[in-house]
């Protein structure tokens, strides 16, 4: 009798292990899923982004708009030409 109450127990506390870690599994999932995603963005996409910092300068200092492009060529969403041609029309 006190064998099947111990094994009973530890398939109880097995299940209460899966449950707790079902979310924290699932949500990793989805962060990778979400970072693969961010790395197929398209051409039109980063023209798009070049665009809005163009309309961005007047806000913000033009070191701070050339610190965002870095952070993003460093990220991997811009590739050096496209860093490059950012950076010259945000200098011109």
């Amino acid at each position: 009798m006190m064998t099947y109450l111990v094994i009973g127990l530890c398939i109880f506390l097995l299940l209460v292990v899966i449950f707790i870690s079902a979310k924290p599994i699932s949500m990793g999932i989805e962060a990778r899923s979400n970072i693969n995603n961010k790395s197929d963005t398209n051409v039109e996409g980063k023209e798009e982004l070049i665009e809005n910092y163009d309309k961005n300068i007047d806000k913000n200092s033009i070191s701070d708009e050339i610190t965002k492009l870095n952070d993003l060529k460093n990220e991997g969403i811009l590739s050096e030409e496209e860093y490059k041609k950012a950076k010259e029309k945000i200098l011109s």
